[in-house]
């Protein structure tokens, strides 16, 4: 693919990168509900002429069945672009380029010791984790849980959702890193 603009435009979240395959025809899906939602007229005219501004063929936007070529449309956030290549050829879009929002958690906790002897004794804890209670959303591509490997920009409208938390893409949707918040209290006897 070939990019053009400045890469933090293009930001992981809870819904796809907006994707356009034609001047009327630009959407987002949201990866919470997968409903797509098409922008309006204007503003999918606008972000068409962004794509065919900087394409190095147009042909690669809109595809040419006659030829066997799949439409591979475009992805416009901001001022920043992302189109396929020309045919038979590398993009000039770097490795790593895109940054998600980091992760950001608060965890709390309070125990408390208590000694019955020399031999005998109990710590009591209260814990919270994520105890602001804000969501993390998965990097889309890349975690380090392997979570959502593969995002693949051909495949279109899915392209840029994180679409989860890394606690659920990981499979541990209980107590894990960027989930709801979660509170437990535990007992640890000593002997």
């Amino acid at each position: 693919w070939d990019f053009f603009g400045n890469p933090a435009d293009f930001k992981s979240g809870s819904s796809s990168i907006p994707y356009c395959t034609g001047p009327g025809s630009c959407a987002v899906t949201s990866g919470i509900t997968g409903v797509t939602s098409p922008f309006s007229a204007a503003q999918s005219a606008t972000m068409w002429a962004q794509c065919t501004a900087v394409a190095p063929d147009v042909r690669t936007l809109t595809g040419n069945k006659a030829l066997g070529i799949p439409a591979g449309g475009c992805f416009v956030d901001g001022s920043s672009v992302m189109v396929p290549p020309a045919f038979g050829t590398f993009g000039t879009m770097g490795r790593n380029i895109f940054r998600d929002n980091g992760f950001r958690d608060w965890d709390f906790s309070v125990f408390k010791t208590f000694t019955f002897n020399e031999r005998f004794g109990a710590q009591f804890r209260f814990e919270v984790f994520n105890i602001l209670n804000r969501p993390i959303i998965a990097n889309p591509n890349g975690a380090s849980n392997g979570g959502n490997s593969g995002d693949d920009a051909s495949a279109g409208t899915g392209f840029g959702c994180g679409c989860a938390t890394p606690d659920v893409v990981a499979g541990n949707p209980i107590i894990g890193s960027g989930g709801a918040r979660a509170m437990q209290l535990g007992l640890k006897l000593t002997f």
